[in-house]
């Protein structure tokens, strides 16, 4: 599937069709479709017909759609784990090196590669020194900065800009027809941007856990609750990282008030947190202790609600150590 904000780059590698690399990444943000358009480089490419989205009717295109195409090897984070280790690396390279089933090509599609640890990265740059025959790696990140640089200089690089937002809400009224636009606004606001998590994030009524959320921190302010009541509260979200992104769309609202009141050149501690949520937002799916990131964007927040708020260096530490364990 490609997304209507995505035709560029599916121009970029339409131009690359006739001469195929062995690697390719593909980066961008969190929630704009880089899973979904390494998905139809893929299907083109195992298409019978060699349509270049696959065309849907051959016996290849229908063993794609049900997940059972035999040359198709898809490798991701496990559910229970915080990166790709060397032994999902050395599976997939084992099955890469066989013979194709159907005599076309075979394709590998890792996704967030930013997650393998270090010997997973290596056994992944002997592969895409020596690929095997007529095997295309896709590889997606939503964090290039925490690539090595040997990795990125193997692959051909397709970039995703987020959309406007303007083209992201058009989208997403189409999407979901049902929902309104206050809704549709405050979804893409909390999700970075992105309109595919903007979606779910709808479809999932998160929004009944940000009312919880917001009821948390008026209790931190007002003392009802402790830092580590409400931590161990969120640790049991589904996905606890949307408390982060919680605090950022607060952040951003408070940064826009203050533009508007001209108070930002006197007090840029706004400003401050929201880096500091940024940050945690990065580390979140590295291998850091949760529990004290999220201590520590607690902890700053309750600080920035202070008329006298400074950066402590009780705070600084408890980052620290939060994205060292």
């Amino acid at each position: 599937m490609i997304l209507p904000w995505q035709t560029q780059q599916w121009q970029q590698w339409i131009q690359q069709t006739g001469h195929l690399g062995q690697g390719y990444l593909l980066s961008g943000a969190e929630g704009i479709g880089l899973s979904e358009f390494a998905m139809s480089m893929a299907e083109g490419l195992l298409c019978q017909t060699n349509a270049l989205q696959g065309c849907q009717n051959c016996v290849h295109c229908h063993q794609f759609a049900q997940s059972t195409h035999p040359d198709f090897f898809q490798l991701k984070v496990l559910e229970d784990k915080k990166e790709i280790s060397i032994d999902q690396i050395r599976a997939l390279t084992d099955k890469i090196y066989t013979t194709s089933h159907q005599g076309g090509y075979k394709v590998a599609l890792i996704e967030q590669v930013e997650l393998l640890n270090v010997s997973a990265f290596n056994a992944l740059l002997k592969t895409l020194e020596e690929p095997p025959v007529k095997t295309i790696l896709i590889l997606t990140s939503y964090q290039t900065s925490l690539l090595p640089a040997t990795i990125i200089s193997r692959c051909r690089q397709i970039s995703f800009a987020s959309p406007p937002r303007e083209e992201a809400l058009a989208w997403l009224q189409q999407a979901l027809p049902q929902a309104d636009m206050p809704l549709l606004k405050k979804a893409l606001k909390i999700n970075w941007g992105g309109p595919l998590k903007a979606k779910t994030w709808i479809e999932e009524k998160s929004f009944e856990l940000e009312a919880a959320w917001q009821d948390d921190i008026k209790g931190l302010q007002q003392g009802r609750f402790t830092v580590s009541q409400v931590v161990e509260k969120w640790k049991k979200y589904p996905h606890p990282e949307v408390v982060l992104d919680y605090f950022y769309a607060w952040s951003v609202n408070v940064v826009r008030a203050a533009l508007y009141l001209n108070k930002i050149p006197y007090n840029p501690n706004w400003l401050m947190f929201q880096k500091s949520v940024l940050q945690a937002r990065q580390f979140w799916h590295q291998n850091v202790n949760k529990d004290l990131l999220l201590e520590g964007v607690c902890l700053e927040w309750l600080q920035h609600q202070q008329d006298n708020y400074e950066p402590s260096d009780v705070f600084q530490q408890r980052w620290i150590r939060g994205t060292q364990v």
